[in-house]
């Protein structure tokens, strides 16, 4: 099965080298579908396109996306969208893994899975490698939702059980209780009418975890299944634009069905994270969206004191900022 590509870029000079990097660099099965030099044009080319299962990514450079193509877009399940800032250098090497990476996946099989049943009031945080923050964000994003709502934070981090220990407790830790309307565990329950914020740790390899057997993958894509949301963050790195990009097609394929909500956290003001949060906004489009700037002295401060920011930074920009993740959670 051959992966299609339409392109719909303001600069010919940059869809020229979008298109050499994909058809002469050893992705042997993509082939060139379309060249739209309009939205309009663009449109009515999907609308004029049989609706198969056959995988095409859309390469495009404008922020603005149009209800029309939207609604193009949803007619083909397979369909990947990728925006891409009109740059020469690295960004084709980029393309490349997305296009290998929606080949791969759509030459996976996948592995019968049980029916799994949404949780409500089920919100799992996890990110990309590389520490994005994923345990100090849900301790945070607990203490904040607390203040109105009963809050159980679920320490299911693979390689590190952080929460209890930043809160002052011991690590090993299965149960705290910090106040009346929040505590810290180490296991879900199906019964509980708490909201129940899950620390699940970095990404895995998506591409596999669908159809991987082995616990550990089993579990965490369970987990992502049966959530009522999903908090995915990163950080302004080029190397997390693609496990963004990862998390964003199991979510386009429908893969996950759960809401999302994605934040770029340690945001500074460099050219170069200014760059990347661009990217970062137009990629993940019609998803909500929040930035966390970076403030290493508020945080440093909660760790010294093992408290959260509302206790000892509450005017901060990171601990407002967080508040308005939560502010997104309960509407």
């Amino acid at each position: 099965m051959r992966i299609g590509i339409i392109t719909w870029l303001e600069s010919a000079e940059f869809e020229d080298v979008v298109l050499q990097a994909l058809l002469t660099k050893g992705i042997s099965r993509v082939e060139l579908e379309y060249r739209a030099l309009s939205i309009d044009s663009l449109v009515k080319f999907l609308e004029n396109k049989a609706p198969t299962d056959s995988r095409f990514i859309l390469i495009h450079d404008s922020d603005e996306i149009t209800s029309d193509l939207e609604r193009e877009m949803r007619r083909f399940p397979g369909a990947i969208r990728m925006a891409i800032e009109p740059v020469i250098g690295d960004v084709t090497v980029e393309i490349e893994r997305v296009v290998n990476r929606a080949l791969r996946e759509f030459e996976t099989t996948p592995v019968p899975r049980k029916l799994v049943v949404r949780q409500k009031n089920l919100v799992v945080v996890t990110g990309s490698t590389g520490a994005p923050g994923t345990t100090t964000i849900t301790l945070n994003l607990g203490n904040e939702l607390a203040r109105s709502k009963v809050v159980e934070l679920i320490d299911l981090h693979p390689t590190r059980r952080d929460l209890a220990f930043l809160l002052g407790a011991k690590r090993s830790s299965e149960s705290v209780r910090l106040s009346e309307t929040l505590s810290i565990s180490g296991k879900l329950s199906e019964a509980s009418s708490a909201i129940q914020l899950v620390d699940a740790g970095p990404i895995p390899n998506l591409e596999s975890a669908f159809s991987d057997r082995r616990a550990a993958a089993r579990g965490y894509v369970d987990l992502l299944e049966r959530a009522e949301t999903i908090i995915f963050l990163m950080t302004p790195d080029n190397n997390h634009m693609f496990e963004l990009e990862s998390i964003l097609a199991s979510l386009d394929a429908g893969r996950i069905k759960a809401r999302a909500i994605f934040v770029l956290n340690q945001m500074g003001n460099t050219r170069r994270e200014r760059s990347i949060q661009k990217r970062f906004s137009a990629r993940v489009g019609k998803y909500e969206s929040e930035l966390l700037p970076i403030d290493r002295d508020s945080l440093d401060r909660a760790k010294s004191a093992y408290s959260a920011l509302i206790d000892v930074a509450p005017r901060s920009k990171l601990r407002k900022s967080i508040g308005e993740v939560a502010g997104l959670l309960l509407e």
